[in-house]
């Protein structure tokens, strides 16, 4: 006989009506129930969670203390075979070593840790022996005669002047020793002497000064284009002299020169320098005591003979030239110190560079040339045309901060008695 197929809905044995689907969710209830004894067996096997399993579970851990602090070029020792590399905690400080401090976390440039710690560097080394030696690299940057801003001048020479105890230092070095009871110390660091360990002071000269007369220039900064006077006013023993500039109608800077006349020409005793955007400051020359002091540096320089400042140099100079024409040869050299008003203070060393027809604002003039000679890539830069046939005053002159990206010129327009 045949067999039929079973009728849907029966089980094939016993005849009896299943629902459908039914026989299949009872065989996944029942491969559900086995798996989780499978798996509750295998969990319990390998954590051991079988009683009296957990020893023999749990591998045993050994923990290995290094000490505080080791060579650079110490080898590490290697963990043993089997033994996890596990980071040991710090050992507490043995007796007689001493631990060594965590560094702090840096910060950005403008946080307060990083002034805090440029101030404590500089206090550290705000003060100098006098007879200490310093290379004449010590600083940079330092001698600049004008802002980068077109409209603003910085003046700041790097100072090489011996000074006090009591001085800042914020410009460049130039040359080597102080001498005895002269060291020049501050907050920001050391300011060098001016002379360096057996250099001579700066010589005197004969000097014939020019009578009293206004020069008007046409000053030049850059693209930029303005106007300048020098006033310069001698009446027996006293002299007064004032430079105004103005360039793309802006201010550019005042400056004023006074004090008297001796036998070594023009003798300042105070000068005034008011740059654009910045506050005026002064210098004085204390003849009485020989010191050289600021309004707002607090620093002090010995005052040497034949000391100039920013201002009265360019006539110190023409008087020089006057009065010792034979100096002005090819190679010939004139020495002074120059003083700025802002705590700065050099040797300025002047190199004739032979004649040189020059045009200014109106004519041409034969003139002589002299190139201020820096003792470092820092220095201002200073060429000046001397006119023989006008007493030796400037038919042009130009001034440069040491990267020579600042600076201005003076080019002669007229003169007038005064």
């Amino acid at each position: 006989m045949l067999d039929r197929p079973p009728v849907e809905g029966l089980s094939r044995t016993s005849g009896a009506l299943v629902v459908p689907g039914q026989e299949r969710r009872r065989a996944l209830v029942a491969c559900a129930a086995l798996a989780l004894v499978l798996h509750a067996a295998f969990i319990g096997h390998v954590a051991g969670l079988v009683p009296g399993s957990i020893e023999a579970a749990v591998a045993p851990m050994s923990i290995r203390t290094l000490p505080d602090a080791l060579p650079a070029d110490a080898p590490m020792e290697a963990p043993a075979a089997g033994e996890p590399d596990v980071k040991p905690p710090e050992p507490a400080p043995q007796a007689g070593l001493a631990r060594r401090p965590r560094e702090p976390m840096p910060t950005s440039r403008f946080g307060k840790s990083f002034g805090s710690e440029i101030a404590s560097a500089n206090s550290s080394n705000a003060s100098v022996g006098s007879n200490t030696t310093l290379p004449s690299n010590a600083s940079a940057g330092s001698d600049t005669t004008m802002a980068s801003d077109p409209a603003a001048a910085a003046s700041a020479d790097a100072p090489t002047v011996a000074a006090t105890a009591d001085a800042p230092a914020s410009a460049a070095a130039e040359v080597g020793a102080a001498p005895p009871a002269a060291a020049a110390r501050g907050a920001a660091g050391v300011r060098p002497p001016l002379l360096a360990a057996g250099e001579e002071p700066p010589p005197v000269y004969r000097t014939q000064l020019p009578p009293s007369v206004t020069l008007h220039y046409e000053v030049r900064r850059g693209f930029l284009r303005g106007v300048g006077r020098i006033r310069w006013q001698a009446s027996g023993e006293r002299y007064r002299l004032a430079l105004e500039a103005h360039v793309g109608g802006l201010m550019l800077l005042t400056q004023t020169s006074e004090g008297g006349i001796d036998a070594n020409g023009l003798a300042p005793d105070r000068f005034l320098d008011q740059r654009a955007r910045r506050s005026a400051q002064a210098a004085n020359f204390r003849r009485d005591d020989g010191r050289i002091t600021f309004s707002g540096a607090s620093v002090e320089w010995p005052l040497l003979a034949g000391s100039q400042d920013r201002l009265s140099w360019m006539i110190q100079l023409a008087a020089i030239a006057a009065a010792e024409p034979e100096r002005l040869v090819d190679g010939g050299r004139i020495m002074m110190v120059v003083v700025g008003a802002r705590g700065d203070a050099s040797v300025w060393t002047f190199r004739c560079a032979g004649a040189e027809a020059i045009e200014t604002v109106r004519a041409t003039v034969h003139a002589v040339k002299l190139v201020r000679e820096g003792r470092s890539a820092y220095d201002t830069s200073a060429e000046i045309w001397l006119d023989p046939e006008r007493w030796y005053l400037p038919a042009h002159a130009t001034l440069r901060n040491g990267s020579g990206a600042s600076g201005y010129d003076l080019l002669l327009e007229r003169i007038e008695p005064d």
